[in-house]
């Protein structure tokens, strides 16, 4: 008998030392297949913690793999976007599949508080279209590789799962929170029963921004008949609940290649109007179960045919609700007569063919009947409507019906007498004498206050006047809190836009004596920036998202805007809102004793990278007040923190990315611009303190700037700046170079100081003056001042000073010897210069005394000449008179 004990005790331990051992032998290659499947197939950044856990214990004979904080982020358009994330995530897995080396079987999943975040862009990208494509496209499915994991579940359960959807196509959106879910069944089988259990806390949807379920508790409850061979699903017995209304389904879902072919039926399992009373928010309250009422419901639908990439089944809604009526026991009214006779068909899947037939909706407040009608057809291609709005609601009788939250005001009257008749494309072709289109809607004194609105709201006019090109918004006049606000305008296009078939184009007047902004920030922001220890610019903001619909040009003026820590005050430009893009044109306003214009824009083509691209104009602004105002300003010039005076500066380009909290990204942040300063000073900067320290000059601690102007580019994250002098204790520094947004400088400078600061550097070029002047005979001197090169280093707090003093005698010997050469050459100069105007002179005296001995000898030759002449004249006469006188006698 110990023999077989001890045999027993011996199998016993063997068999809980391999329960332990065999989850360290499996751990690598399980997490190697696992790794591998990942990178294989799907194109997103992919997380998990390295607590990796093994079990056989857990589920024997099975194999438990745990795995936790997985997380799967995508990449590019949504690299900031967190597609999937799990707490815990449970895995039981068949114990000889994973021994054997082949598929790995899984039976069970158990996921702890999964989070699904599901996207699709304006462009019709969706966020978990991440798979990647076969890098064999000429494998079948006969010849493709088999998969690591073969699922065969008997169990997964999902627990406290939130998913969220946001569809720009479709305009649609929905929020699951809280959703617990089990499905048990044996995927073993062939045939077999599918339990599914459904709780989700709440949901939420909305298409074209009308939530038409918000925050409705949803159970479903059903056993499923499952045929895997033919991938049919029957429903059996099943409960679908939403709040109080539940119905049952009846009939299948059937998996044929890429089609999904269906013949479903639901219905109201009761006929109470109380029911769909508790899909309403505003009387769906913790007070329901109070409620009185009366009245019949007839709820029930179909979608019957196939769904796949191309087509939809065709499907039914109805919705009737007769002699209505309910009433709070502990308020004072019912509502009455309610009146509900509602139908959307389609007879074959194409969406265009889908009516929309609202042909009833009445009720009555206090004897005050409200009546509205839609029909609408084709709503995909060219949408017809047929729709009538006509009605009084006095909003102080609401506060008689149900049951407002604490706190909560309503007062004031909502007038109604609106009809519209035509096709969409009639005012998109402008043939609007086709389209139908008139009345008004109109409020008057509407008081609202709330916990989510505790300043209040009081509208005192608003009237919509309706006709088939615009709808004119007339005497618009608000007031919330501290805020008051006065409207007028058209709106046009406004019925393609309401189908979803255009942008929606304003024109509007705006005006305010005060705008309080900070009113209508969240707690989480007004805490972010009171937390703040400087300006708030625009931290601890979301990004806000433009719209892309809407094209509104809006003329504002607003006396006083207060928003964050600014005080701003003759807010005058105009705002235009349109292509995601929220663009200011010849904005001017004044803020802190300043003037500012301001022209340019802020958009959110990609939401999570919003840009803004910026010309500013800034007049007279105090640089302490602006160090302490804008972050930005702390960040591209710290020095601006210990310095005082008066700044101009004429941004001409400011572009920059923006990050989840509306901040720049310094680093691709470009600015381009001039900066004025008449007449500022600094002291106590640790770069002048180390420069003065290095001459032993306590005076150039301190920094003027007297007139100074200062070209400055901000790129690649550092400033950048053009040359420019700063005055050091009346010696003029010229510096150029940059500052990092690191804070690490990178600065040339040059300064003139006396030579007789120089010390014993001054001695010792006396030394070679006096040297120079005895062997040379010239008078060569220094000058009084020498330039000084500069290199500033480090970082702000911490600069780097070096100089060029240790070369200063070299080099002013050399400059000594230079003049000396030039004194020489001078010189030289002097004396060719004098031979040259003596040869000169004596060349002038030869050619003036040979040029009077020419004139002598010519005179003289003349005269001889003349002499000559004469003499020869004389004897020709004289012997003429004798040969005369033989003639003719005496």
């Amino acid at each position: 008998m110990k023999k077989v004990l001890k045999i027993v005790a011996i199998i016993i331990g063997l068999l809980l030392l391999t329960a332990v051992a065999l989850p360290f032998v499996f751990k690598s290659k399980i997490v190697g297949i696992v790794t591998e499947e990942v990178n294989k197939n799907i194109n997103a950044k992919v997380k998990f913690s390295d607590d990796i856990g093994f079990s056989i214990l857990k589920s024997f004979p099975d194999f438990t793999l745990t795995m936790k904080n997985i997380e799967v982020v995508g990449i590019e358009e949504f690299e900031f976007d967190t597609l999937f994330a799990v707490n815990k995530l449970e895995v039981s897995m068949d114990l000889m599949s994973v021994i054997n080396g082949g598929q790995i079987k899984i039976r069970n999943v158990y996921l702890n508080q999964p989070r699904i975040h599901a996207i699709v862009l304006s462009n019709g990208k969706a966020n978990w279209d991440i798979a990647k494509p076969s890098a064999d496209t000429t494998k079948t499915e006969t010849t493709s590789e088999p998969a690591k994991f073969d699922v065969l579940l008997k169990k997964l359960e999902i627990e406290n799962a939130y998913i969220s959807y946001n569809d720009k196509v479709g305009n649609m959106s929905s929020e699951i929170d809280g959703m617990n879910y089990t499905l048990n069944g044996d995927f073993n089988q062939d045939i077999f029963s599918m339990k599914h259990d459904l709780d989700i806390a709440k949901l939420t949807y909305a298409m074209a921004n009308i939530n038409y379920l918000s925050n409705v508790h949803t159970t479903f409850k059903a056993e499923i008949e499952a045929n895997q061979k033919e991938s049919k699903y029957t429903f059996k017995d099943n409960e679908f609940g939403l709040n109080e209304l539940i119905f049952k389904m009846d009939g299948f879902v059937q998996m044929a290649g890429n089609d999904i072919n269906m013949d479903l039926k639901y219905a109201a399992k009761k006929n109470d109007f109380k029911d769909f009373l508790s899909l309403i928010p505003a009387i769906y309250s913790s007070s329901f179960k109070d409620i009185q009422s009366k009245g019949k419901l007839a709820f029930d639908g179909f979608a019957k045919g196939t769904f796949n990439d191309k087509q939809l089944p065709a499907f039914a809604f109805n919705l009737m609700v007769e002699q209505g009526w309910f009433k709070y026991p502990a308020l004072p009214a019912p509502v009455e007569n309610v009146g509900i006779d509602f139908h959307v068909t389609n007879p074959d899947g194409n969406l265009d063919h889908t009516k929309i037939n609202l042909a009833k909706m009445h009720f009555e407040l206090q004897g005050d009947p409200f009546d509205a009608k839609l029909l609408a057809e084709n709503p995909m291609k060219d949408p017809f409507i047929d729709a009538h709005l006509k009605g009084k609601l006095n909003l102080d009788n609401v506060v008689k019906i149900v049951p407002m939250p604490a706190g909560t005001t309503l007062s004031g009257l909502l007038t109604s007498d609106f009809a519209a008749k035509g096709k969409i494309s009639d005012i998109e072709n402008k043939n609007y004498e086709n389209f139908n289109a008139s009345g008004t809607i109109a409020v008057n004194s509407i008081n609202y206050k709330s916990a989510e609105l505790p300043q209040g709201m009081n509208l005192s006019t608003a009237t919509l006047a309706f006709n088939p090109k615009t709808v004119t918004l007339t005497n618009f006049d608000a007031k919330i809190g501290n805020s008051d606000m006065q409207m007028n305008g058209d709106l046009s296009n406004f019925f393609p836009y309401f189908f979803g078939k255009g942008t929606l184009v304003g024109n509007l007047n705006f005006k305010s004596n005060m705008m309080d902004a900070n009113q209508f920030l969240s707690n989480s922001t007004d805490k972010a920036t009171a937390s703040s220890s400087s300006g708030a610019d625009t931290s601890g903001m979301a990004v806000v998202e433009i719209p892309g619909n809407i094209d509104f040009t809006l003329t504002s003026s607003i006396a006083k805007l207060l928003y964050t820590n600014y005080n701003i005050t003759n807010f005058n430009g105009m705002v235009k809102v349109a292509n995601q893009k929220l663009t200011f044109s010849k904005v001017a306003l004044n803020m802190l004793g300043s003037s500012m214009t301001m022209d340019g824009y802020y958009e959110t083509t990609n939401p999570k990278k919003p840009t803004v691209e910026m010309a500013f104009g800034i007049k007279n602004l105090d640089i302490p007040t602006a160090f302490k105002t804008f972050n930005t300003v702390q960040k591209i010039a710290p020095i601006a923190e210990k310095m005082t005076g008066i700044f101009n500066t004429s941004i001409s380009k400011f572009t920059t990315e923006l990050d989840s909290k509306m901040m720049p990204i310094y680093e691709k942040t470009y600015i381009a611009g001039d900066l004025q300063l008449n007449n500022a000073s600094v002291t106590n900067i640790e770069a002048f303190n180390k420069v003065a320290d290095v001459f032993k000059r306590d005076e150039w601690k301190k920094a003027e700037f007297k007139n100074v102007a200062i070209k400055y580019e901000v790129v690649g994250g550092r400033v950048n700046t053009k040359p420019f002098n700063v005055k050091l204790g009346g010696q003029t520094l010229n510096l150029s170079g940059s500052t990092g947004l690191d804070q690490t400088i990178a600065y040339l400078g040059t300064i003139a100081i006396p030579r007789k600061d120089l010390g014993s550097a001054n001695s010792a070029l006396d030394g070679v003056l006096a040297q120079l002047k005895q062997k040379s005979g010239t008078n060569i001197k220094l000058n009084e001042m020498v330039n000084i090169g500069l290199k500033l280093g480090g970082t702000f707090t911490k600069p780097t000073v070096t100089t060029n003093l240790a070369d200063i005698v070299k080099n002013e010997a050399s400059s000594l010897k230079n003049q000396l050469s030039d004194e020489l050459n001078k010189k030289k100069k002097e004396l060719e210069e004098q031979a040259k105007a003596e040869i000169e002179k004596q060349k002038k005296e030869l050619e003036t005394k040979a040029k009077a001995e020419a004139d002598r000898l010519k005179k003289e030759a003349e005269a001889k000449a003349k002499a000559e002449v004469d003499k020869a004249k004389n004897k020709l006469e004289e012997e003429a008179k004798k040969k005369l006188k033989g003639l003719f006698g005496n």
